[in-house]
């Protein structure tokens, strides 16, 4: 690779927010044919950097160069106009079209000038989602998707305009390892075609599998450039957090198993989904939950939120049977959710950090029929509740968006847990988390529990599920195939029994 043989680079590059100086002077480049990895903690600068380059935000100092002429990236047309694509970590499809749609948008194939050819629109898609090895119908709608399969469509989406460079952002947090491995083949192809490409992932093992360099950000700064073969895990991390970190997994107190029985399922189905699940969920456990795309895991936790219907079966909660048919029974019984989509799911955007964890206990923070709130009682609340999870906002009125992805997190279990929780739900807790916020989650996660609140935990993240878990159990299409406990479980049983080579039962 000629190291001057450069694409896009940026010189200075200032971004200021409210209270917060997002980048501060910084430089970035990428060549032809370069896979560029940039790393850092969450709140580092990093989606800033790349919002620029895709033309969603404008810099407030600084210059970029596309092949040594200075341009102006004014908005995500542009960007597309220099053939830059961005796969984000929080999605940008529309649920309402269909898979096709979203896709070629904006640049729907036509008939004539007005009318959409659908015939070409589908089999473009369908060709395209065939090249990922991606079995998904390009007429069905988004809203109709998992979350791994919108991660899909965004990639296939950014082939679809045969970018000169392509932006990555947590590409394979939600994907399954058969998937992973097709994502890295094809980054593979595009870097023999010359395509630049940026990979951001807190998955560290993966940067240093992919990339030519690396950069670390650190609080709107780049702290350094390194070539990946001439650096280690140990020395990017401490750059990423500026000190070594030796203990990635918090301690956890030891489980005995024989705490009492908060929850129990017993013979639980879901319509095409789910079949036959019996457990049982103790006081101060934290039990985990592994499988594959289409294992039924996200179905069966949302049911027991409420979010969805079974078909059969029994849940019993501290002893008594109850029905479960929508989420504010769950939440008056002291179930609490955590969804996996912050974006799409678990955020109000528009509102403040203090709008966004007050909102689900609004009903016993106002008076006068509920025209009013009892400002005092609300802010007493969220002060409690993020001085326990560390929250760091600039002032309460600050909007959720401007948050880092961590500090989101955050408010979206202090939200539920405001409510008087004894079972927290929570799907991929630290998905598109770095490091040093993971550690936090998972303290949290710890301290939670040995106050005796029980945690349901689905993690596509196996060291998580190995490090952290009293229990794991791992669902194959929809059916129990293994329980293991901290003494017999280890990532690679994990593997097997996701992939249906291990049934271990007790």
């Amino acid at each position: 690779m000629n190291e001057n043989n450069v694409f896009i680079e940026l010189r200075n590059i200032r971004k200021i927010f409210p209270g917060v100086v997002a980048l501060e002077d910084v430089d970035f480049d990428v060549r032809y044919g370069e896979v560029h990895a940039l790393v850092g903690e969450n709140g580092a600068g990093k989606s800033t950097l790349i919002k620029i380059l895709g033309g969603a935000y404008q810099p407030d100092g600084g210059e970029i160069l596309i092949e040594g002429k200075p341009v102006t990236i004014a908005a995500t047309s542009m960007a597309q106009h220099f053939k830059i694509a961005v796969i984000y970590q929080e999605f940008n499809l529309v649920p309402d079209l269909s898979v096709a749609e979203n896709i070629f948008i904006g640049r729907e194939p036509k008939i004539g000038k007005s009318f959409i050819n659908w015939k070409k629109i589908n089999t473009d898609a369908a060709q395209i989602l065939k090249k990922l090895d991606i079995d998904i119908n390009p007429r069905k709608f988004i809203s109709d998707l998992s979350v791994a399969e919108k991660q899909m469509v965004e990639i296939a989406k950014s082939l679809s305009m045969d970018a000169r460079m392509m932006i990555m952002d947590e590409p394979t947090a939600t994907l399954t390892e058969k998937e992973v491995v097709k994502l890295f083949a094809i980054i593979e192809e595009l870097r023999k075609k010359g395509v630049s490409i940026i990979y951001i992932s807190h998955r560290l093992d993966e940067a240093f599998k992919l990339s030519d360099r690396i950069t670390v950000l650190r609080d709107g700064k780049k702290i350094e450039t390194k070539k990946t073969n001439q650096t280690s895990q140990d020395e990017i991390v401490s750059l990423m957090v500026g000190k070594v970190v030796k203990d990635y997994f918090a301690g956890k107190k030891e489980w005995t198993g024989k705490e009492e029985v908060i929850m129990e399922v017993k013979n639980y189905n879901i319509a095409d989904s789910i079949y036959d699940i019996s457990f049982k969920l103790h006081k101060g456990e934290i039990l985990g939950f592994a499988g594959v795309l289409g294992s039924g895991i996200h179905h069966l936790l949302r049911s027991l939120y409420g979010a969805a219907q079974k078909t059969s079966g029994e849940v019993y909660f501290e002893g008594r049977k109850v029905e479960i048919r929508k989420p504010s029974e769950a939440i008056n019984m002291g179930i609490g959710y955590v969804t996996e989509d912050r974006k799409g799911e678990g955020l109000l955007y528009d509102m403040s950090v203090l709008q966004n964890l007050s909102i689900i206990i609004i009903k016993t923070l106002t008076f006068f029929k509920g025209l009013f709130i009892k400002q005092k009682k609300e802010l007493t609340v969220f002060n409690s509740m993020a001085k326990e999870l560390d929250i760091k906002y600039a002032n309460i009125n600050q909007r959720i968006i401007y948050l880092s992805g961590g500090n989101q997190q955050k408010v979206v279990m202090g939200r539920t847990l405001v409510s008087d929780c004894k079972v927290l739900i929570l799907l991929e807790p630290t998905r598109g988390i770095d490091v040093g916020a993971k550690a936090e989650i998972h303290k949290i996660m710890i301290g939670l529990a040995s106050k005796g609140i029980s945690i349901i935990m689905a993690s596509s993240e196996l060291p998580e599920l190995v490090n952290l878990t009293d229990r794991c159990f791992v669902l194959y299409k929809g059916r129990m195939a293994a329980e293991f406990n901290r003494e017999n479980m280890d990532e690679e049983k994990l593997v097997a029994a996701e992939i249906g080579k291990l049934s271990y039962l007790k």
